[in-house]
């Protein structure tokens, strides 16, 4: 991991002490829209458990007016002393005395802001269908953040209930977890004060309140839940596509876990301005807007399934986090493993359309992998110390990784078996907290096995395994014989000799669809027998592309396979998975980029849009070491794609066909944007056309290739197009567009235009500071894009840590890594590095909060200089071979 600075500034970081915990809260506000301010009082009914003369809670932000205890029920309150430690965010309260074990009452009196910096209590802002400017308020409290909002126990493990009342304008609607029970004029008559039913027992980052001018379409689910989608005015009709899919998603879970959801009303709100993508709230979900509004004929196929798979992921927390919460950080990934993989289940099964599944093998698996193979990586249980630092581990380990292993674990124990072990789990501690061994113990109790052996090595260590499968036969057996190793992306070696056990399964070519064998390997090299296999027939591990292991077939196995690839026969889950698997050896240098193109040359005849997905990310390896080789090399690299892909794309075309599948024309978008970025004028003059239609006769642009369309007018248009673009994001209401329009632009081969783009995002603030990270995302591009980019964002780091509320923002750390990771040379990374280490701009703490984010994307950097290294030679030959 990249370290500088002092490495003896480590402050020592305190958990709350544990004599004393919250049972209950009484929590009233006013907030004030127009001064961004709000008053409150609080009310906190705490349990004493050992003698203490001091009590602890969290504040931050708040001004706190007074403090003061009741003791007994009827006694007057007593006014307290107080100290504050702001580094911990701890108010110390001075007791007047000892107290024995006893209930107490705490009131606090404060007032707070509502910030602009999406956490805590904080104002959202929009423009009315006039055009005037509009704000909301609303919450983002996971992890650390309603210590912003009221003095309280801000870690997961002391649940408690909560009473809200909201005192608001009489015209603005008011929302939190629980229904409305009583709606009354204040004590001066211009304001309605909202009181809120209790809550359930729960932690304190599961609170929410949400203030504005909103409207909202409503309906029931089968067991009788009012479910609700707010928006701010003119939008609602845009949630019905995800309110229709909620009330399906109620009742499905209620089914599946076997435990009704508890609540008697659940509300999904869209947020104009929203840090994450959205927010579990009990009872009052948060979203960012394109996260929860659809426009039939507006947003593309991709974001529709996103939009599915969002509101599919927040609801099953209900179960997983608010339900059952983790005790400490270190098990973030009990609720957003499973969430994950339970959004994949509920979309899967009620929502053929997408082929989710198919879809999960990119955006999850691979997607964990990629970040898994880094030496700069980290364990699935991670040991988390701050939790202010926490939003550099909502990353693809807790998420997409988690979600994956719980997908390899459900396959081997069954769906019933493991669908019998989480209901137990969530039984066994509902209203209530876990750690990963109790998870593990109600796996085992259900299946008879091992469970916490199996998987221990999955979450507790750094890392997956690659599985090196060589094969002999042996009269009607084929003899495997399987080594594992971690996968490093450097191809390195593994210093702590990990070793896992893994699940295998095999295919074969005569029955490609099943499984033919089940071997589990707990040693680092086993021969398994696979019986009853012809000779010549092609062997292939992991079937299905269950298991989260990467395999590195011997060249003969690998080249039996390629006809059935060819043909498809092999099915797609296992194309994916083989060609994947390729595309991740490349960088190892274990697989050339000549192999590679090997494989994508048999693959001409693919017609499904996640294996010519991995095929592109394999292509654009090559195209990238051309760039950095020569600008001849370049040339003659795109020259190549338009050989392999040019028939695709002429039998794919760029309209939809009566009776085609989603996929289709994502398919499409992916196969002509690759041609036009190759140079290839016929596709170019063709996504011209589909524009120009669109501007001149209002004929619309297909939504799944509308980002491909407008990256080659950002590309090819020069002023004139970038002007276009930025015409259609000022005048568009829909928040896809403009965030389509905005990565488009960021592509653009010309400094003055990428210069005008950044001022109007960054300097002018015309993107709002949840979007601006993808004004880096094209960027890479282009080597002057790159240039641009890390200049850029060197230049204004202080303003970005103003804006993003410091450096453990996770806004700040992905424009961080967008801003260098497309470099390919050492002399880069060391450049990179050393910026970080000697920028006046961050303190220690910083470095230390920022020290993983570095860390990774010097050896992304690394990565990319490592290939181009090895496949020089490769490339050039490969470029002879083709007559290039």
């Amino acid at each position: 991991m990249a370290t500088c600075g002092n490495p003896n500034i480590a402050f020592k970081f305190e958990r709350l002490p544990t004599f004393a915990e919250p049972t209950h809260y009484d929590v009233r506000l006013s907030p004030c829209l127009n001064q961004f301010s709000f008053e409150g009082q609080s009310t906190i009914d705490i349990t004493i458990k050992e003698a203490t003369d001091v009590l602890k809670v969290h504040a931050q932000s708040l001004l706190i007016q007074s403090v003061s205890l009741v003791a007994n029920p009827g006694d007057a309150a007593k006014t307290l002393q107080t100290t504050y430690d702001d580094k911990l965010n701890i108010l110390s309260i001075q007791l007047p005395s000892i107290l024995q074990p006893q209930k107490v009452q705490l009131v606090f009196k404060f007032v707070g802001e509502l910030n602009d910096k999406m956490r805590g209590f904080y104002r959202s802002q929009y423009k009315d269908k006039n055009g005037a400017e509009k704000f909301l308020a609303s919450t983002q409290f996971e992890s650390t953040y309603a210590r912003y909002a009221f003095p309280c126990f801000d870690e997961p493990i002391y649940k408690a209930t909560f009473d809200v009342t909201l005192e608001v304008e009489n015209h603005l609607t008011a929302l939190s977890n629980m229904n409305v029970l009583s709606e009354t004029p204040s004590a001066d008559g211009k304001r309605k004060v909202v009181k809120f039913a209790t809550t359930p027992k729960m932690s304190s980052y599961l609170v929410a309140f949400a203030v504005g001018e909103l409207e909202y379409i409503s309906a029931q689910t089968k067991s009788g839940v009012e479910m609700r989608v707010y928006t701010v005015p003119g939008k609602k009709e845009q949630g019905q596509y995800s309110l229709d899919l909620s009330v399906k998603c109620i009742d499905w879970y209620n089914e599946w876990f076997d435990i009704a959801y508890p609540l008697p009303k659940c509300d999904l709100i869209a947020i104009p301005d929203f840090s994450m993508g959205a927010m579990e709230n009990w009872g009052l979900v948060t979203y960012r807007e394109i996260a929860l509004l659809v426009d039939p004929g507006v947003t593309s196929t991709r974001q529709k399934s996103r939009v599915a798979l969002v509101v599919a992921h927040e609801l099953a927390h209900l179960w997983f986090g608010n339900l059952v919460t983790m005790k400490w950080w270190t098990d973030l990934w009990l609720k957003e493993g499973f969430a994950s993989f339970m959004e994949y289940m509920f979309v899967g099964a009620n929502c053929p359309e997408f082929k989710i599944w198919l879809h999960f093998l990119n955006d999850e698996l691979a997607s964990g992998m990629a970040l898994d193979g880094l030496r700069n990586s980290h364990p699935i249980e991670v040991e988390i110390n701050n939790p202010n630092e926490l939003d550099e581990i909502y990353d693809s380990i807790t998420y997409a990784k988690s979600n994956s292993v719980n997908r390899m674990l459900c396959y081997y124990l069954s769906e019933p078996v493991f669908q019998k072990g989480l209901r137990l789990y969530l039984k066994r501690f509902q209203y209530s907290n876990a750690v990963t061994q109790d998870l593990w113990s109600a796996l085992s109790e259900a299946s008879g096995q091992n469970v916490n052996e199996l998987m221990s090595g999955w979450t507790q260590q750094m890392g997956f395994p690659v599985l090196s499968v060589s094969q002999r036969q042996d009269g009607n057996n084929r003899i495997l014989t399987v080594e594992q190793r971690r996968f490093i992306a450097d191809g390195g070696e593994d210093p702590k000799n990990s070793l896992w056990q893994v699940p295998i399964t095999v295919s074969v070519g005569s029955a490609p669809s099943d499984v033919k064998s089940r071997f589990l390997l707990k040693e680092k090299q086993q021969e398994f027998v696979v019986e009853g296999v012809a000779p010549g027939e092609w062997v292939k591990l992991n079937t299905g592309t269950t298991g989260f292991y990467r395999v590195e077939y011997s060249e003969e196995m690998l080249t039996a396979m390629l006809p059935d690839i060819s043909s498809r026969k092999m099915p797609v889950l296992d194309r994916f998975g083989l060609i994947n698997d390729l595309s991740a050896l490349l960088n190892t240098g274990r697989v050339s980029i000549a192999q590679f193109a090997k494989v994508a040359a048999s693959s001409t005849n693919e017609d499904e849009y996640v294996v010519w997905g991995a095929i592109d990310e394999g292509m654009s390896k090559l195209l990238s070491c051309a760039r950095e080789m020569s600008e001849d090399t370049h040339k003659s690299a795109k020259q190549l794609i338009i050989k392999m892909f040019e028939k695709s794309g002429a039998e794919l075309g760029f309209s939809e066909q009566p009776g085609e599948d989603t996929q289709k024309m994502m398919l499409r978008a992916t196969v002509q944007a690759r041609l036009a970025r190759a140079g290839h004028q016929p596709t170019i003059d063709k996504f011209n056309q589909l524009f120009n239609d669109f501007l001149e006769k209002g004929t619309p642009i297909h939504p799944d290739i509308r980002l491909a369309t407008f990256g080659v007018i950002a590309r090819c248009g020069g002023q004139d197009g970038f002007d276009k673009l930025m015409k259609l994001r000022e005048t568009t209401t829909f928040q896809e567009i403009e965030r389509q329009a905005m990565i488009a632009m960021s592509q653009t081969p010309e400094e003055a235009l990428l210069t005008q783009l950044f001022e109007y995002g960054f300097e002018k603030n015309k993107v709002r500071p949840q979007d601006q990270l993808y004004l880096f995302v094209g960027t890479g591009a282009t080597r002057m894009g790159q240039e641009f980019a890390w200049k850029y964002f060197r230049d204004h780091i202080k303003e970005f840590l103003g804006k993003y509320g410091g450096a453990n923002s996770s806004l700040f750390q992905r424009c961080l890594k967008f801003a260098g990771e497309s470099f390919a040379s050492e002399q880069r990374a060391l450049e990179f590095r050393d910026y970080f280490c000697n920028c006046t701009d961050l303190t220690d703490m910083d470095r230390q909060t920022l020290a993983r984010p570095i860390g990774q994307t010097v050896e992304a950097i690394r990565l990319s200089a490592r290939l181009l290294e090895a496949n020089r030679k490769v490339i050039e030959d490969l470029l002879k071979e083709n007559n290039l």
